[in-house]
């Protein structure tokens, strides 16, 4: 692509922010709009467990696995301090079925390559001896998961970009994304992108637009004539105060997937200022999603299994929708039907992070179309 090609991204989570700066590394002339804050949508909720445990089947597991083990380059990129925390994450259950379950799907794992082992009772009370772990009926840890600051990261990403000369435009919403036949202007059948205008009124040329616009981007889509399905995900977490560590050696706990009804699953994490994330739910969806009360219960829950946390003050409650494809699955590529215009919108936005700006920027960049993105390409919900 011509160095001067101008490209505008919209989106300054973390998805949008991390391809702003691996295309800003590439020295090209990057715009990045945001109708809010910066990381202020499901970026600020999220709980950034970089992970690849939960993921399937193989292949999807195979490319989250592929940006876990890419963060640390993309930290050493970014050359500031991000948060960023390794250590491993532990989970146990509390029934007979639930070890049956949690042992097999560490047996699934390992057979992919991924370093899960299980651990006895007295290896985890040793491990961590502030956690409460009853009832107790197995125990699996990986070594090799960790969690990032996601504030912080899109804050250093858009530094860089602006200090190398790009832009960034904020509480300033698309309203309209302007096409022409080619992209010459001579008629044709896929209409490519000219331009974006702005609530404010201004208008933006662009060689290529890119939607990184989490949930919002079903409604940008929608303005280019491109039907994009996604499924309402509302999420949230809860922030305390800063504490003392509440772990020894792990960076995120999990509590039993086989706990009985109501009791909450939760997932914790403490960032390196000492404040600590609990995310967490019923069997049927996140508490603290539109609850007033739900927070404090939330943090009752959890001193149940971390007593150090009894009576922890709320700093904030972080609420977001979260990007989530119709299948699940990220939606990342050029889209057949507007050649000139780039999506990246998925749910796991901060494990594939670090994959998806520099695979993003290879693709915009270099007419490259990487092979293991195919499973992803947006046309498969036509087919």
């Amino acid at each position: 692509m011509d160095r001067e090609a101008k490209i505008v991204i919209v989106g300054a989570g973390i998805v949008g922010s991390a391809i702003a700066f691996q295309l800003t590394r590439r020295h090209r002339n990057v715009t990045i709009v945001d109708a809010g804050r910066p990381g202020s949508g499901a970026t600020l909720a999220s709980y950034a467990w970089i992970n690849s445990r939960d993921k399937s089947p193989h292949q999807y597991h195979d490319l989250n696995r592929r940006s876990l083990d890419m963060w640390q380059r993309f930290a050493r990129q970014l050359n500031d301090d991000i948060g960023l925390r390794w250590g491993g994450e532990m989970r146990w259950s509390a029934t007979g079925p639930g070890a049956e379950s949690l042992l097999a799907r560490a047996e699934e794992l390992r057979s992919w390559g991924y370093p899960v082992i299980e651990v006895t009772k007295d290896q985890a009370r040793v491990m961590e001896p502030g956690v409460v772990m009853e009832p107790f009926t197995s125990a699996v840890y990986c070594e090799i998961e960790g969690h990032v600051d996601t504030q912080r990261t899109v804050r250093v990403c858009l530094n860089r970009v602006q200090q190398a000369g790009g832009e960034l435009i904020t509480n300033d919403a698309v309203t309209a994304i302007n096409r022409y036949g080619n992209r010459d202007g001579s008629p044709g059948e896929k209409p490519a992108i000219r331009s974006v205008t702005l609530a404010g009124g201004r208008e933006l040329p662009c060689d290529v637009l890119v939607l990184a616009a989490g949930y919002e981007t079903t409604g940008l889509a929608a303005m280019t004539g491109i039907e994009f399905p996604q499924r309402r995900s509302p999420g949230a977490t809860v922030v305390t105060e800063p504490l003392s560590p509440i772990f020894r050696n792990i960076v995120c706990m999990h509590t039993p997937r086989d706990l009985p009804e109501p009791q909450a699953l939760m997932n914790v994490r403490q960032f390196t200022d000492g404040s600590v994330m609990v995310h967490g739910g019923t069997h049927d969806g996140s508490i603290g999603d539109t609850s007033d009360d739900a927070p404090e219960k939330l943090i009752t829950e959890i001193a149940n299994f971390i007593p150090s946390l009894s009576g922890a003050r709320i700093k904030e409650v972080r609420r977001g929708m979260r990007p989530m494809p119709e299948d699940g699955f990220p939606v990342i590529g050029f889209a057949d039907a507007v050649p000139n215009l780039y999506m990246a919108v998925m749910h796991s936005g901060v494990t594939l992070a670090a994959l998806t700006g520099e695979f993003a920027a290879t693709e915009i960049l270099d007419a490259a179309r990487i092979d293991i993105l195919e499973p992803y390409r947006l046309e498969r919900f036509n087919r």
